[in-house]
């Protein structure tokens, strides 16, 4: 090897010494980097399954106080159509108000058959509304009745696993003295010849109900309508009622037949 061999090895030797530490240098980095930024994508993945899993509970927590929201209950079953179904007229109404109720229409409250009359008052499974132009006496056939609706509205309600709810009775026996104040009220229904006025029938509202214990779980009127209505029907079908859909009353009248 000559001089100039010598020389050229000597000048190149830094440059391919620094060039191989640069190489080995820069693939420890590299593999360095990788694992850190495998650990944080690992860290990223983990804080949005957090995040998601917040988000979800979230959904039923819309006020942020850290308790679940209502949940409604739609009660999934055919319609009925009530108005056909529940298609009684009134003349029928008062010709079975007539052979089974009262033989006498009482004038005013203090003129009350308490011999053939039954207190109507709240129970576990209906609600007596504030009576303004009724009072709450039945003649026990028909009190019974009504009972046995309200019961059988519970049971069904239980049966379906739905919220438990009362029915509102909305009216009940009118005196003529009820009817009188009635018709100046402005409701064109009112009549000297009411069922109503024999103790024998007594009004549900459709579009009110009521339950003594909140819950989570709830259900609008509509859909509480749909399950009063199977029941309606059963006791209709098997001849013990007569029931006449009133929709702007928002009630079903209904007459007992015994």
């Amino acid at each position: 090897m000559n001089k100039k061999q010598k020389a050229l090895i000597i000048l190149l030797t830094p440059f391919v010494l620094g060039f191989l530490l640069g190489l080995l240098v820069g693939g420890g980095c590299s593999h360095k980097e990788k694992k850190v930024k495998e650990e944080t994508e690992e860290l990223v993945t983990e804080e949005q399954q957090e995040e998601g899993s917040e988000a979800l509970e979230a959904e039923d927590d819309v006020d942020g106080t850290g308790e679940s929201q209502a949940r409604e209950i739609i009660y999934y079953t055919k319609l009925m159509s009530y108005a056909k179904v529940f298609d009684d007229v009134n003349d029928v109404h008062l010709e079975k108000a007539k052979a089974i109720g009262l033989k006498k229409i009482p004038e005013k409250r203090d003129d009350l058959d308490f011999g053939r009359l039954v207190k109507v008052e709240s129970t576990d499974f209906l609600l007596v509304d504030d009576l303004r132009y009724s009072v709450p006496y039945l003649t026990a056939g028909a009190a019974r009745e009504l009972n046995h609706i309200a019961k059988a509205f519970n049971d069904s309600l239980k049966r379906k696993q739905f919220p438990i709810y009362q029915l509102v009775v909305t009216s009940v026996l009118r005196t003529e003295e009820d009817v009188t104040r009635l018709r100046k009220s402005g409701n064109p229904n009112a009549s000297d010849n009411s069922s109503h006025c024999y103790g024998t029938t007594f009004d549900i509202s459709h579009s009110r109900y009521t339950r003594e214990v909140e819950t989570d779980e709830f259900m609008q009127p509509y859909e509480l309508t749909k399950v009063l209505a199977e029941v309606l029907r059963d006791e209709k079908q098997a001849g013990r009622i007569l029931v006449k859909y009133e929709k702007k009353e928002h009630c079903f009248h209904i007459t007992a037949c015994q």
